[in-house]
């Protein structure tokens, strides 16, 4: 069964997305480890997708949220990028929910990227796997509108971090902002996972310190 909102649009796929179990699209949001990872079983089960879908669909609104301030287009790139996940799944490689995690977030920084681009939404997965377009409910409206009010707070975030040692600031943005994992960040910076936590958790210590941008830091931390 599905709840009313944007997920919705994925009941013609024949999958249950289990919408009312999680109890909303916004109140799930950390990643819990599942044997044999839900991606990589979803190519063999497109049921376990929809575990995938609920346990990585906050994360990636708030993201899009975040970065475009405007709720409608943070549920239509969320919808975008999971009708892409969901249409490119036998092309994941990975076995592990982190690995999957990280190729999804690939195709929401494309997504948003593309976006920055054209100022247009193109629903090409949707229109291929002949779904509509989400429909989100005033309450969940509500909800992302809220989390909008963070891009407010990033300008203030991006001025504190110029004050902090070039390695922390890099390692918080990519990590925080871009929403790498650290695994990731540490292949592209030739470093260690350890370096990068320590990084990051120095960096964030000192910003918590700055009472002007306590709450901005609160905002920032998922």
């Amino acid at each position: 069964m599905h709840g009313p909102g944007v997920c919705d649009a994925y009941a013609a796929t024949g999958v249950d997305f289990g919408y009312e179990s999680s109890g909303g699209l916004l109140t799930s949001g950390r990643f819990r480890p599942h044997k044999g990872g839900l991606l990589a079983r979803s190519r063999r089960s497109p049921d376990a997708f929809a575990d995938f879908y609920d346990e990585m669909s906050p994360r990636v609104l708030r993201y899009f949220a975040r970065s475009t301030g405007d709720p409608h287009r943070a549920f239509d790139l969320t919808a975008e990028t999971f009708a892409k996940a969901y249409e490119k799944r036998h092309a994941f490689r990975g076995e592990t929910d982190s690995q999957a995690a990280s190729w999804l977030w690939a195709i929401a920084r494309t997504e948003l990227a593309q976006f920055r681009r054209s100022r247009r939404i193109e629903f090409q997965a949707l229109t291929r796997l002949k779904l509509e377009r989400p429909r989100p409910s005033e309450e969940e409206l509500r909800r992302v509108e809220a989390l909008s009010a963070w891009s407010q707070a990033q300008t203030q975030l991006n001025d504190a971090l110029e004050l902090l040692p070039a390695e922390q600031r890099e390692a918080i943005r990519m990590h925080f902002l871009e929403r790498l994992g650290y695994d990731d960040i540490a292949q592209r910076l030739g470093v260690s996972n350890d370096v990068v936590r320590a990084r990051c958790s120095r960096g964030l210590k000192a910003l918590r310190e700055n009472v002007e941008v306590h709450d901005a830091v609160h905002a920032l931390e998922p």
